[in-house]
Parts: C-alpha cells; sequence; structure tokens
C-alpha cells in the first residue's frame, strides 16, 4: 500500500529569527548616525587623530590687529584657514594667558561672532580657550554652497577659565563660529590649536562585540534539528 504523504503546515518566521533580523536592521542604523565626541583632555584628543596639524602662533612676536596691519594672505595662517571677526595676534605680553606665549585673541561685542574657515574639510578640532563666557557656543558647520550651511556639532564650554575644548566628528566640518550670546561685550583667547582630516583607527566597541556574540548564537539557535518527520511505512 502507497503510504498517504504527510503536509506540514506552513508556519511564521520563528522567533528568534525574527529577533535576528530586527537586531541586524538596528546594528545598520547605528552605523549610520553621526558620531561626535567631545574632549577635555588634551592627550586623550590627540591619540584620537590621525596626521595632526598644529597652529601656536608663536612665529609672532609683536601684537598684530586686523585693524591695522595682518600676516599676510589677509589672516590665512599657513595655508590652512583664515579668521573673520574681531581677531588679533596678541604678543608677547598677552592680555590673557595661556602658557605664556603668543595666542590668538578675540574681542567681541553683545551679540557679535567671529570665525575660522578653514581650506580643508576636517574631522577634529581642538584648543586651549581662556576666558570664554557662560553663554559662548562654538558651532562646526559644513559650508555646502554660498550662503547654505550644515552644523554638524556644538560646544558650550564648562566654565571660563583655562580650559582645552576639542571635539571629532564622522561628518566633516570647514568652518568655526565664535558666539557670544550674552548681553555684553567679551573677549577670550585661543591658543595652541590642533586639528585633522582624519581619525585614527578605533577598535569596535566592546558593546558591538557583545552584541555580534548574540547574534552569532541566535542564529546557531535557529539552525538547531527541528522535529524529525514520521518514517514511511
Amino acid at each position: 500500500m502507497t503510504p498517504t504523504p504527510v503536509a506540514f503546515p506552513r508556519t511564521p518566521m520563528p522567533t528568534a529569527r525574527r529577533t535576528l533580523a530586527l537586531l541586524a536592521t538596528l546594528c545598520a542604523a547605528a552605523s549610520a548616525q553621526a558620531d561626535t565626541r567631545v574632549y577635555t583632555s588634551e592627550a586623550e584628543f590627540l591619540a584620537a587623530l590621525a596626521g595632526t596639524r598644529t597652529e601656536t602662533f608663536n612665529q609672532f612676536n609683536r601684537d598684530i590687529s586686523i585693524a591695522s596691519d595682518h600676516p599676510a594672505s589677509s589672516g590665512n595662517f599657513g595655508g590652512d584657514f583664515t579668521l573673520q571677526g574681531g581677531w588679533m595676534i596678541d604678543a608677547p605680553q598677552t592680555l590673557r594667558d595661556i602658557d605664556g606665549s603668543t595666542n590668538l585673541f578675540f574681542g567681541m561685542s553683545p551679540g557679535s561672532w567671529a570665525d575660522m574657515s578653514f581650506s580643508t574639510p576636517l574631522r577634529a578640532f581642538g584648543a586651549w580657550f581662556n576666558g570664554v563666557p557662560p553663554t559662548f557656543i562654538i558651532d562646526a558647520n559644513s559650508l555646502e554652497g554660498y550662503g547654505s550651511y550644515r552644523r554638524v556639532a556644538r560646544l558650550e564650554p564648562t566654565g571660563s577659565g583655562l580650559q582645552f575644548i576639542g571635539f571629532t566628528s564622522d561628518q566633516t566640518f570647514n568652518r568655526l563660529v565664535f558666539e557670544s550670546a550674552g548681553c555684553c561685550s567679551t573677549s577670550f583667547a585661543i591658543d595652541n590649536l590642533s586639528y585633522a582630516t582624519a581619525l585614527a583607527p578605533v577598535p569596535e566597541p566592546e558593546t558591538w562585540g557583545l552584541m555580534g556574540l548574540g547574534l552569532a548564537g541566535l542564529a546557531a539557535w535557529t539552525r538547531r534539528p527541528g522535529q524529525r518527520r514520521p518514517r514511511r511505512g
């Protein structure tokens, strides 16, 4: 007698497989998000960069004001960036000391701004600051055409004293805007600028490694032998 074939009903995707697909989607979405990290330690910041460039302003041995005379190329420092706003090279006796050497000094009226425009898109910028007011803001922007920009990061210092502020981003930027949103005139100094167009490679975070182990475990669990079909007589 010919045995009757056994029909197995179609079942929906197992819960484990649905979970596996969801986790894979979350991983892809997380990797596509912008990543900006702020540093208050200069050593940690520099360790995250590749091909660092620096500007100390120590090649200037006298005060230079944008209102009178200024460096060649209209304030183009080494071809890397230009300045706009109420800036001056402050040397040798500085108004706001950072390390006892020449620095870049900004005097700003209420609600005014100054900026640094870089010739090459960056992924990292850091500097020592002294004298920033509580309402001080640093915007990192990507200029994408005349009158058009995209904000990459907004930084707010934690105090007005001497401090290092640096950040890295997976999105490039080529303009830093220093804003004074308060009611009164203010002044601050920056020095020992460090910036880079690329970041040093870093290993995957431990959390991603643990998630990978979990995904592998789920994949193995979904491949385990299922219920055996009955033998034909």
